[in-house]
């Protein structure tokens, strides 16, 4: 199997889990290398570089760049991604190690602002659709972002097309918290009025996933999404696709 599974009380067991007494009534999914995977959306990023004039496969690698991390304030990443700053404040920093790193004068660019590019996303269909299935039986589905605020309005990310798939999206920007903070998690229960013993949390984080296991939430560990979806059937006793 390419998944984990929580043990003793957050443990997936298809064969413990007694539907009458225990029903499973929410699922909540990560986003990042569950819905979307950054292998399949290249071409996104590609797109940005061509409209901007950008050097070719220039982004990523100054994502992971020494130049930017040295002008990152401390703790930028937590703050971004709990609402202290936008997207917009990232872009600034962004352009300036970009520039620094190719030698280049660029003057402006978006690039986590840029929500004009979020139509050109490629997601997991078989993933979408088993959402749209746990609806259809009355399980509650929860989105679970740690994401940011697009510009100074502070709206959050607000990712097109989600409310067609999702009862529920929750954005780390908005709640002030992010996984794996406990809290987190248990905004998304009461979001839905849940015990966590009748939720499953999957995500690719291993660290994510403990997090949950800690309010005694199941959790299915992604490696690979088909995997997953034959975990969460086993579990939930109903075919997805």
């Amino acid at each position: 199997m390419s998944t984990s599974t929580a043990p003793s009380s957050a443990s997936s067991d298809a064969d413990s889990l007694n539907h009458d007494e225990n029903p499973i009534k929410a699922v909540i999914f990560d986003y990042g290398e569950v819905m979307w995977m950054q292998s399949r959306n290249v071409h996104v990023y590609r797109k940005i570089e061509e409209d901007n004039k950008l050097f070719d496969n220039s982004l990523i690698p100054t994502l992971v760049s020494k130049e930017l991390s040295s002008i990152l304030p401390k703790g930028f990443q937590e703050d971004l991604l709990t609402g202290i700053y936008t997207a917009k404040d990232f872009d600034r920093l962004f352009l300036s190690a970009y520039n620094r790193k190719f030698g280049s004068q660029v003057e402006s660019l978006k690039f986590f602002s840029a929500t004009e590019y979020d139509n050109d996303a490629v997601y997991e269909e078989a993933v979408l659709t088993a959402c749209q299935k746990l609806r259809e039986r009355g399980v509650k589905t929860i989105l679970m972002l740690d994401t940011y605020h697009v510009d100074e309005k502070r709206n959050g990310r607000r990712i097109p097309n989600m409310e067609k798939y999702f009862d529920h999206v929750i954005e780390s920007c908005k709640e002030g918290v992010k996984k794996p903070d406990p809290r987190f998690y248990q905004i998304a229960l009461d979001c839905v009025d849940v015990q966590p013993e009748e939720v499953i949390y999957i995500d690719d984080s291993k660290i994510n996933c403990e997090s949950a296991a800690v309010l005694g939430i199941r959790y299915i560990q992604v490696f690979n999404s088909m995997d997953m979806l034959e975990d969460l059937q086993e579990i939930l006793g109903f075919d997805l696709d």
